[in-house]
């Protein structure tokens, strides 16, 4: 058996407190879904510029970087 120390019956403490407990409700879904979805339009603006599907004025995209 390890020896116990304050600080690691403080951290057990602490990080046991809301194991297995569950909040009612949609909690972060709404915030994760904006976030998720500003991500997929900021990725798909990307792939548009590589693909130059979306052209940028004097903004090319190449290996040589001219």
């Amino acid at each position: 058996m390890g020896q116990k120390t304050a600080l690691g019956s403080l951290l057990k403490a602490i990080g046991n407190s809301g194991q297995g407990k569950v909040v009612p409700g949609w909690g972060a879904v709404p915030v994760m879904t904006i976030i998720g979805l500003f991500l997929l339009v900021f990725l798909v603006i990307l792939l548009q510029i590589y693909n130059q599907s979306l052209l940028l004025q004097g903004f090319s995209v190449d290996w040589n970087g001219n």
